[in-house]
């Protein structure tokens, strides 16, 4: 197959059938690709001001909810470009579903590279920095729901380690979800602005 190269260790994730309604999907569910759509131009000033434009948020996830244990996804960036606030990584929840982002908590790397806490409206940035997400890298996160702790791998085209951290985050959304529990399930999920092909397993 054309994106045979996307195969991995991962545990066999594959996107939710609702990414076909904002793109393109690979009947197996492992690769998707996003068209930039409309913009939306923004006016701060007013209709006369400066504007700026802004893309529209595509969220596309994992078709399964995972609970507890340790999880791998290998999400690959095959073709194009991810947008300046684009990122994929793990989000906690009880099912599998699109939730507006200020009702979301996640655990993400952005496409600068930095692993990011999103806490409902509030979104962190922790002093960890990995290769910026680019077409032909391959991020591997593992996610210890039992341990509340997650690993981001980053390698090259050639296969190449290029950056790792690991970070425990159990502590990290005790002020928003005092309960552990609510830490033990979720789902992979990415966000993609950009012309992008990406792949999932």
């Amino acid at each position: 197959s054309r994106y045979a190269s996307i195969e991995g260790a991962g545990s066999g994730a594959r996107w939710h059938s609702s990414a076909a309604l904002v793109g393109q999907l690979t009947e197996d569910g492992h690769v998707f690709t996003k068209r930039a759509g409309p913009r939306q131009r923004r006016s701060p000033g007013g209709a006369a001001g400066p504007g700026y434009e802004l893309a529209t948020i595509c969220m596309v996830f994992d078709a399964s909810l995972r609970c507890g244990g340790v999880h791998t996804y290998v999400f690959s960036i095959l073709n194009g470009n991810l947008g300046a606030a684009d990122g994929a990584g793990f989000t906690f929840d009880s099912k599998v579903r699109r939730r507006p982002l200020w009702q979301m908590h996640a655990i993400f790397l952005n496409q600068r590279g930095y692993v990011c806490l999103r806490r409902g409206q509030s979104v962190s940035k922790l002093p960890v920095q990995l290769p910026r997400l680019v077409e032909g890298l391959r991020l591997s996160l593992s996610v210890d729901l039992d341990c509340a702790v997650a690993r981001f791998d980053i390698t090259g085209p050639d296969g190449g380690m290029e950056g790792s951290a690991d970070i425990a985050f159990g502590s990290l959304f005790e002020d928003e979800m005092p309960a552990h529990g609510q830490l033990r399930s979720g789902f992979f999920c990415a966000i993609v602005t950009g012309s992008a092909t990406v792949g999932l397993n």
